[in-house]
């Protein structure tokens, strides 16, 4: 039990590091059923181990800092879950158009897994396995029908304090190009190409 207790001790100790100290800015994307822009970091250990921590829309009234970690291990798997439900929104978009559906909830049968992580007063704070889970909405908005992807975290847990909890995070994608552009701002060439950049501190010998 101790050893347990140590190891998932130095766990916390250790994302709460990379998260506090040695994530770098890497991109940002659009969600525009929101209006607002989120930042993606990575924090790399080499140029082959890499977390991701990609700012979500917050589901919690008090607690509006969080998202989903995705590492090297989970990468393509989210990737694969993204474009599987791409392909499933265009074909529900189609039938929904041609029927006439104006309202509808529906959760796809896509599985991937991630982390996720959020603001608990002033202290980050980690689920380590989470299950997202891909959902289609449609909704009227100001005489508008909105076609929506969700990929939602549920609720989150502190895994170093079972009484922290926040309602969760969600990405939302509007259109199939909000997909494609945050899939596109991931991608592997450019994670490759960001890790490999040469940090400021080496560009000035002395």
């Amino acid at each position: 039990m101790n050893n347990c207790f140590k190891i998932l001790a130095l766990c916390v100790f250790t994302l709460t590091a990379l998260k506090s100290n040695a994530q770098e800015k890497f991109t940002s994307y659009d969600n525009t059923y929101g209006g607002k822009t989120y930042d993606i970091q990575i924090a790399s250990k080499d140029k082959e181990k890499f977390s991701l921590y990609i700012d979500a829309m917050s589901l919690d009234r008090t607690h509006e800092k969080g998202g989903i970690t995705i590492d090297q291990k989970q990468y393509q798997d989210f990737i694969n879950a993204i474009a599987e439900a791409k392909t499933k929104y265009e074909e529900w978009v189609k039938t929904a158009k041609e029927n006439n559906v104006k309202e509808l909830s529906k959760t796809m049968t896509i599985a991937s897994k991630a982390g996720g992580y959020f603001l608990y007063g002033s202290k980050w704070n980690f689920q380590f396995l989470v299950n997202l889970k891909f959902d289609f909405k449609i909704l009227e908005s100001k005489g508008e029908i909105k076609y929506l992807l969700l990929i939602r975290t549920g609720e989150l847990q502190s895994s170093s304090n079972q009484f922290m909890k926040v309602d969760g995070f969600v990405l939302v994608f509007s259109s199939t190009k909000e997909m494609d552009d945050f899939s596109t701002a991931i991608s592997m060439d450019k994670i490759t190409e960001f890790v490999n950049k040469p940090k400021k501190e080496a560009l000035f010998k002395d």
